[in-house]
């Protein structure tokens, strides 16, 4: 095959041209990747590093070793510097994050399930200190500098609350968008920057007044375009960002998949690909912010090839920034990384011999070297870019550690967890997408995309996959095999063998139900009451609210297939076109799809109600 040059600042990698759902694609009349679109917003060397208590992640080091949260058994566990399990503590599986102070001895876990920060002493055994309460379903942990306030993100009902740390008393609270992820607070202690999956934004919260969010777009204005002749249906979004740190006081970087949904040139589609089909839709990019005075914001992108770049974090001795991709199994650092020359440096594989890692955490130790938590095979990898005269080598050397604890999944979810979220030729052409690439966290990126010339809104998975067949949005494929298989004929994959299809079969039939966020309880039973009335389980019934069946609504679609309401509360957009930004918007017939119910006569009131209990099913 023809290559093509990556570039990042002054250097290259060739790599080879790329298939494109069934049409090769040379990316040499394209933007090269690994290219900062604008001039870097960095300056002098940025000052020493911040705490890593600043920040929530999957791992932490440690002076011994490090502390990890593993979601899927849900144990944290303490490691030596071996990376070898020395304590372990049961939090609950599909955990949230944690962060750790050093000087205390003490870590903050999120325990995503259970709506509770675990305080954990961190000693020659793990022990549970205290225990916080939290609104729905938390994720984010970070410490203030003065270690008195912990910030708490929380995902089902999109709050940041801040609490004290000796008593746990709630100190303020401020609302979120949906799907929040990244969190971390800025060394001076007068902000925070939360990142999202759906919203295209990063929020910066001020902690010292008012307790507000500030709304900061992820920048579209100088990323290159990824179809020729798009025009206006050549739009593009941030989706899928789960990390977020700062590298200095006034700088922060945000890795997030900028994803195309709708590709159409001069007019002309390939009807049978992933958002028209010409190129691959997703690519994976960091954002630079600088943060000014008086609300003052600046940007940069930079196209990287780590695919779903879900860790990250910053050596402020070495000025190094490492951005781990789960999909690529890669490890990208990055020098100079607050400055002006910023510049690509070593790039090192995670893979050990057949042994995926699945990189869902990265921590810098006090040498430098960064520890990657694995959550593929549950292991910590230590790969060292710093050598032993203590400055940055010109290649990484990989130390992988054993298996610390049992995964939660049978063997055979297990292997369909990790091809949902590998970037493999099989589920894609030339690996371009994972499942995961368009259902983060096994959700949904909230988008409508170009499908056989028809818009449509990924759906969400979690909880929604058992007994709710036939699937697709039209009710075309009769079971959950058939639709796995047909997904990937139309991201242009080779296809999975019969074992493979099995085992992701079993994984996304185990996917967890999406949290529900706290309702009123009077209003949850009015909008009970009106769903029943208003004729709404003719078709919305049983376990799942749906009666698997295909149904005519004017629209795009010959017919509809009636979807689970389960988790409805995390799945907008709604109908198959997701033209119904909201729920309230469904409900008043806002929109491309009529015909459902007649809901021109609920007032405002009823709205309100039968939102409120769709909210919590």
């Amino acid at each position: 095959m023809r290559a093509r040059k990556l570039v990042f600042g002054a250097l290259a990698l060739a790599l080879p041209a790329t298939y494109a759902f069934g049409k090769v694609v040379d990316f040499n009349r394209g933007p090269a990747s690994f290219e900062l679109s604008g001039r870097p917003i960095g300056g002098a060397r940025a000052a020493m590093p911040s705490a890593a208590y600043l920040t929530s992640s999957r791992i932490m080091a440690t002076k011994d070793g490090a502390l990890v949260i593993d979601a899927d058994s849900g144990a944290l566990i303490a490691t030596d510097k071996a990376g070898k399990n020395t304590s372990q503590l049961p939090v609950t599986r599909d955990a949230g994050l944690l962060t750790y102070d050093p000087a205390s001895g003490l870590a903050y876990v999120a325990d995503r399930k259970n709506d509770r920060v675990m305080v954990v002493k961190v000693g020659a055994k793990l022990e549970v200190a205290q225990s916080f309460k939290t609104p729905a379903e938390p994720y984010g942990v970070a410490l203030t500098p003065d270690k008195k306030t912990l910030l708490v993100t929380t995902i089902a009902d999109r709050m940041m609350v801040a609490l004290d740390t000796t008593s746990g008393d709630e100190k303020w609270r401020s609302p979120l968008g949906r799907e929040p992820r990244g969190l971390a607070i800025s060394p001076d202690g007068t902000r925070a920057l939360v990142s999202y999956l759906t919203t295209g934004t990063v929020d910066q919260i001020d902690l010292l007044e008012t307790h507000r969010a500030e709304h900061i777009a992820i920048s579209n204005a100088t990323a290159p375009k990824r179809c020729r002749g798009c025009g206006t249906d050549g739009d593009s979004f941030a989706r899928a960002s789960f990390a977020i740190t700062f590298m200095g006081q006034d700088q922060a970087i945000v890795p997030f998949q900028r994803e195309t949904p709708v590709q159409i040139s001069n007019g002309n589609e390939n009807t049978g690909g992933y958002g028209g089909g010409f190129e691959s839709p997703v690519t994976h990019q960091l954002a630079f912010i600088g943060l000014g005075k008086g609300g003052n914001t600046s940007q940069v992108t930079a196209q990287i090839a780590q695919h779903q770049p879900r860790a990250l974090a910053w050596d402020g001795i070495h000025d190094a920034l490492y951005v781990a991709g789960m999909g690529t199994d890669t490890i990208l650092q990055i020098k100079n990384a607050s400055q002006v020359g910023v510049a690509e440096g070593v790039t090192a594989s995670l893979t050990s011999g057949t042994t995926k890692c699945g990189p869902d955490g990265v921590a810098i130790t006090a040498e430098g070297n960064v520890l990657v938590w694995c959550s593929f095979s549950r292991s910590v990898e230590k790969v060292e870019f710093v050598d032993a005269k203590g400055t940055l080598a010109t290649a990484a050397k990989l130390a992988p550690g054993p298996a610390l604890v049992a995964s939660a999944m049978t063997d055979k979810a297990h292997q369909g967890y990790i091809l949902f979220h590998s970037a493999d030729p099989a589920v894609s052409a030339q690996g371009a997408m994972a499942c995961a690439t368009c259902h983060p966290d096994n959700r949904a990126d909230g988008l409508s995309w170009r499908i056989e010339k028809h818009e449509l809104q990924t759906p969400v998975l979690s909880g929604r996959m058992v007994g709710t067949h036939p699937f697709k949005w039209d009710g075309g494929d009769p079971d959950l095999k058939t639709s796995l298989t047909s997904t990937m004929k139309r991201l242009g994959g080779f296809g999975l063998d019969k074992p493979q299809t099995e085992a992701l079969t079993a994984y996304v039939e185990q996917m967890q139900p999406v949290r529900t966020p706290t309702r009123e309880v009077a209003q949850v039973t009015r909008g009970k009451k009106l769903f029943d009335a208003e004729g709404c389980r003719t078709c919305h019934d049983g376990a799942n609210y749906t009666d698997n069946e295909q149904h005519k609504f004017t629209g795009t679609l010959e017919k509809s297939d009636t979807p689970s309401l389960k988790g409805v509360a995390a799945s907008a957009p709604y109908y198959h076109d997701g033209s119904a930004a909201t729920l309230e918007a469904l409900l008043r017939d806002r929109g491309a799809v009529h015909g459902m119910a007649d809901t021109a006569k609920l007032t405002d009131g009823q709205v309100a109600d039968l939102t409120a209990f769709l909210e919590t099913l």
